[in-house]
């Protein structure tokens, strides 16, 4: 209970408590939204129930990002997103290609078809799954591919993490190296061109300006493996094989990502085994959704888990959003290629220079 507005050098002591009651009548929701403001955190004013006497009372459960935690009346608002709030009760996994003996680097392009690395028999290869024409080879004999995006330049970036290399193609699907030594395994492209990757030494940065430039970024995640941006590309999101987290950096066009921690926390399985958290992708709400042991886990904008989907099949490791409205999840596994239908859609966080082939 506060009797007069908060002043800033009493913020700590005022966060440390749990649940938030303005009686006094003088009190605006503007008193109490300050307070989460000013930690980076605005509720709009539609989610503040104004009581008789003039008495507002904060509703609803919000989990701040870092050490923040305050806990109050549970409430669905739009910081509060469960599946239910993603899912279509109707739909769900649906097998978009068999056959193959392993799939990963999933990703889509400015139409929304959809691309993966796969091993078909003997056949090493770039698959598109085209909205016309179904499945077909994109670029034939291209082992070793484990992570895949597309840039603002509308060419496609890849890791080769059996000949240790970061790649791109050209128009005429030649092969080009941009950097060698890397130990890379997934990537995302910056819409100013720059390029992030996880590897065994940790997440590398790779400045286009500067002839692909590499640096080290941090060495302090257990095995990073998957990575993604949030939609306006102002966080760098990278999961934790090995660990438990998700990470998140600033992006600093000028000084590389910065500023890392932890900001998600993934489910164990039972057995308390590694997540094995492995490919990401985002919604344009800023849902995160995260390949790991125990399916496909969805966070909300603020770092809270919203559930686990249930893996279609084994060896789940990479997804991605795509179809023509971008609104189906597509996730790579051992087997092949799944898909189910949502209510959200994924994002396109730069408009290409030049049109996929």
């Amino acid at each position: 209970h506060w009797k007069q507005p908060p002043s800033r050098g009493s913020r700590d002591s005022m966060l440390a408590s749990q649940h938030r009651v303005f009686d006094d009548p003088s009190k605006s929701g503007n008193d109490i939204r300050w307070v989460f403001s000013d930690n980076r955190f605005m509720l709009p004013a539609a989610h503040w129930s104004f009581h008789p006497k003039n008495t507002c009372r904060l509703v609803g459960q919000l989990i701040v990002m870092g050490h923040l935690g305050l806990s109050v009346i549970a409430q669905d608002f739009p910081g509060d997103m469960p599946l239910s709030k993603v899912m279509l009760p109707d739909q769900g996994w649906e097998r978009a290609a068999d056959g193959f003996q392993f799939t990963d680097g999933a990703c889509s392009d400015a139409e929304g078809h959809f691309y993966f690395s796969g091993r078909r028999g003997d056949e090493n290869a770039i698959y598109r799954i085209h909205h016309a024409h179904g499945l077909e080879v994109f670029i034939a004999d291209a082992p070793g591919v484990s992570g895949l995006a597309f840039g603002p330049d509308g060419r496609l970036y890849g890791c080769r993490w059996s000949q240790n290399e970061v790649i791109v193609f050209d128009e005429q699907h030649k092969m080009v190296v941009l950097a060698k030594d890397t130990h890379a395994n997934d990537l995302a492209l910056h819409p100013q061109g720059h390029l992030y990757y996880t590897a065994q030494r940790g997440v590398v940065w790779l400045d286009p300006h500067k002839q692909w430039h590499a640096q080290l970024v941090s060495e302090d995640l257990a095995t990073p493996n998957g990575i993604s941006l949030n939609p306006d590309g102002g966080m760098l999101l990278v999961s934790e094989y090995g660990g438990e987290h998700v990470w998140a950096f600033t992006t600093d066009l000028d000084q590389g990502p910065k500023h890392g921690d932890t900001y998600m926390t993934m489910r164990h399985p039972n057995d308390e085994t590694p997540c094995r958290g492995d490919g990401m992708t985002v919604d344009e709400e800023g849902r995160c959704y995260v390949t790991t042991a125990l399916g496909l886990q969805m966070f909300d904008a603020t770092g809270r888990i919203s559930g686990v989907m249930t893996s279609p099949a084994k060896g789940l490791n990479n997804v991605a959003f795509a179809g023509s409205r971008r609104d189906h999840l597509y996730v790579t596994c051992s087997n092949g290629i799944y898909k189910r239908q949502t209510k959200t859609r994924g994002i396109w966080p730069f408009q290409p220079s030049a049109q996929t082939p």
